[in-house]
């Protein structure tokens, strides 16, 4: 009697902590987030609780005998049973009957938050982007490369992509390519932070993109993406973006594989004493650059997701180089070969869990190889044959963990901590150099946003430790610890007028092949050097934004880099030697002016100005220097929607001439056209484009500086043609895997690959 009685009081423990679960979706199977879950036991209301971001809820009751399921929009249900795994649960909407209904109103394009500026996807966007590359295109201060393989952000020497708050870490040209893969219907929201809060890590002055894409359910989708593009040489691109989701399982994955060459040409002429070095140099890179990532998440009772990625990024170039020098009657022709190979493999294990009730954590374990093996043989006339044989190894472990909760008080709070280990070993023919890096970094930030204003406090320490061991007598051995600060203000005084002041501190570390202490020659006359005492450079950033009704943003920034990193010469007899080096002081004033035009209902425009100035002070090489120039550029876009599913699209830019530290550079300009028809019952597109018509987009530099003077020349393959087909298949509602802003996202990205 003893033991019934004891099975009995055990079953009836387990039977109270016995979980209810589920999940609730709309009639076409996407998640319901924030819907009203009441659980009845004995006919008694027993508990209320909301479901999560995926439409997930789950509770801990004695008993159930009925719930009723409520969403805004959509017919309520009354659920008799008593199990407790549920699975999913369909909601109905609500169908009513209106004779008419005209809505109009302003369709806000550009909106202001705390931290960030934020494009909205609504038809007005629509109507201007059809897919994520062209939205990121809209946004003040973004320029799209001609050839649309390259995103730049105004003022910032990097940039950094996310989807869904989570890094994507890709080359300039897989990043393009994934993003024209993603629909306009398939996103929410664009945000772009040109002064990320503590809470990012980025290096030195770096800008963020981040896309958040709308919510998805079960099913197939991806996009097939092929274009070829003929300039002097031809390029080829294939890649595809495919995404399944079934139940609590999501995954991702993305190919691509691009094969081409590209001819850069230049005419320098420097001045020697005595005489004039004039030297022609033509370089042809050519390429082929599989790429593959494999992303999958997995949503453990509805609050908690498991996450992983396999990324594998690799590249087999082949470069030449030939220059012909000319100094008096003195010739030289030179001859180089450089087969060269590298790549990365990435790993990452995430873990995230998110309530209804703003608690989030987010944990991820990183590991990233990167190899490259390069080959270089320089053939000059009269000389002996150099031969160089270089290997690098990079290896980066990183543990990163966040945590975030807000309160009904309008009040967040947001902590994280970061651990990160890297070891490199580089050799070239008999000379090594290796160096480690640690670096413990932990932040906090507190936040509070109102209906009329915002703020937010925050602040990032930073220690780092870093040693090199080499042959050579220079050892980069330090350490040091930066406090990073950062505030944020914003003001909406009126729906027409909103405010928003941001300051923050930052560092920026140096590339690791910029520290390797090899010697390369280039020719007889000229080499290059890395510097493995270069220091971290320290960034200051002030910036006010303004934005009138949603539409037109103006943006005012200054920053201020200490022992900013730029490219130093330095000439020693007639030979002229390039390195990296620590060049002072870098003041920049800017100014961006977004104006989006709508002319009518086929003629779409957008315009942008940037005008600014760099201020640079420092001593150097050949003395010291303290100059400044103003510069401008500006850009519009013309877009043109024909019956038959036609659109033309015309682009044109000028930017001024201006001064990078000693280097002063002329003006150039460049204009564009494509045109693109829907086809597949709009489910594809075919586009054929021409970039830089006129043949208008030059490279020409000039320096006069101390002992240095020269001039460079620079053509390449500016003015191409090129035939795109884009094809989106599938259901295009799949729910889709977090991308994930890994943790070695700030290391790999100094690998300078």
């Amino acid at each position: 009697m003893k033991i019934l009685l004891l099975i009995v009081i055990c079953f009836s423990g387990l039977n109270a902590l016995a979980q209810v679960n589920g999940k609730v979706t709309d009639e076409k199977g996407q998640a319901l987030p924030g819907s009203v879950i009441r659980l009845y036991t004995n006919n008694q209301l027993s508990k209320t609780i909301l479901t999560d971001t995926a439409g997930y809820f789950n509770a801990n009751l004695p008993g159930l005998d009925q719930l009723i399921i409520t969403a805004l929009g959509y017919q309520s249900d009354t659920v008799f049973t008593v199990q407790r795994v549920l699975g999913t649960i369909r909601l109905q909407p609500v169908v009513s009957q209106l004779k008419e209904v005209n809505i109009q109103g302003r369709q806000s394009m550009i909106r202001q938050e705390t931290d960030r500026s934020i494009i909205s996807v609504n038809e007005s966007v629509k109507k201007l982007a059809a897919n994520g590359l062209e939205i990121v295109g809209l946004a003040p201060g973004i320029t799209i490369s001609d050839n649309q393989d390259a995103i730049l952000m105004s003022g910032k020497s990097q940039l950094q992509i996310m989807i869904n708050d989570k890094v994507v870490k890709m080359t300039a040209r897989d990043l393009a390519k994934m993003l024209k893969a993603i629909p306009t219907g398939d996103i929410k929201q664009v945000e772009f932070l040109s002064n990320p809060p503590a809470k990012y890590e980025v290096n030195g002055n770096t800008g963020i993109i981040n896309i958040k894409t709308v919510g998805a359910v079960k099913g197939v989708t991806g996009n097939l993406d092929l274009s070829t593009s003929q300039g002097v040489n031809n390029w080829a691109d294939l890649s595809g973006l495919v995404n399944y989701g079934e139940g609590k399982l999501a995954v991702s994955g993305y190919a691509a594989w691009h094969r081409g060459g590209y001819l850069s040409e230049n005419v320098k002429e420097r001045q020697l004493d005595p005489g004039t070095l004039n030297q022609q140099t033509s370089n042809l890179d050519k390429w082929s650059d599989p790429v593959f990532r494999i992303a999958l998440d997995y949503a453990i009772k509805g609050k908690s997701t498991l996450g992983a990625i396999i990324e594998r990024e690799a590249s087999t170039n082949v470069g030449s180089y030939d220059t012909y020098s000319r100094q008096g009657a003195n010739t030289y022709q030179t001859n180089s070969q450089n087969p060269n190979t590298r790549h990365w493999n990435t790993y990452n294990l995430n873990y995230r869990y998110s309530d209804t009730l703003g608690t989030e954590l987010t944990l991820d374990l990183d590991r990233a190889d990167f190899r490259k093996e390069s080959q270089i043989t320089l053939l000059s006339s009269g000389q002996v044959p150099t031969g160089y044989l270089t290997q690098t190894g990079i290896s980066i472990s990183t543990l990163k963990a966040d945590y975030t909760h807000s309160w009904k008080n309008k009040l967040k709070a947001e902590v994280g901590l970061k651990i990160a280990v890297v070891e490199t070993d580089n050799n070239q023919n008999t000379n090594q150099f290796h160096y480690s890096e640690q670096i413990r970094a932990a932040y906090g930030s507190l936040s509070g946003s109102y209906p009329r204003w915002g703020w937010q406090l925050g602040l990032r320490a930073e220690q780092t430790n870093a040693k090199g061991k080499t042959s050579q007598v220079m050892k980069p051995d330090t350490s040091y610890l930066n406090l990073l600060p950062s505030l944020y203000l914003n003001w909406k005084p009126s729906e027409k007028h909103h405010f928003r002041l941001s300051l923050s501190r930052r560092i920026m570390r140096p590339d690791y092949s910029d520290l390797q202490p090899f010697v390369y020659l280039l020719d007889p006359l000229n080499q290059q050097t890395g510097n493995p005492g270069l220091r971290v450079q320290r960034n200051t950033q002030a910036e006010l934004t303004y934005t009138f009704n949603d539409r037109i943003t103006l943006i005012g920034t200054y920053s201020s880099a200490d022992d900013y990193f730029s490219t130093l010469y330095f000439q020693s007899g007639n030979i002229l030697t390039e390195m990296p080096g620590n060049a002072g002081k870098m003041q920049t004033i800017n100014f961006d002016l977004n104006y989006p035009i709508r002319v009518s209902k086929w003629w779409n425009m957008l315009n942008k100005v940037n005008a600014g100035n760099d201020h640079f002070t420092g001593a150097l090489f050949q003395g010291k220097l303290d100059q400044d120039k103003w510069r401008y550029q500006f850009s519009t876009s013309q877009r043109f929607t024909f019956r038959g599913k036609y659109q033309l699209q015309i682009s044109g830019r000028y930017t001024s001439a201006s001064q990078n530290l000693i280097y002063y550079q002329l003006r150039s300009a460049n204009v564009s056209a494509s045109v693109s028809r829907k086809v597949f019952k709009e489910q594809a597109s075919l586009r054929l484009a021409i970039s830089d018509i006129f043949k208008t987009q030059r490279n020409y530099t000039r320096v006069n500086f101390g002992s240095l003077n020269y001039t460079d020349f620079g053509t390449f393959e500016s003015r191409r043609v090129s035939l795109n087909f884009s094809w989106r298949f599938g259901n295009t509602k799949v729910r889709q895997t977090q991308d994930r802003d890994r943790g070695d996202a700030d290391e790999k990205g100094r690998s300078g690959s």
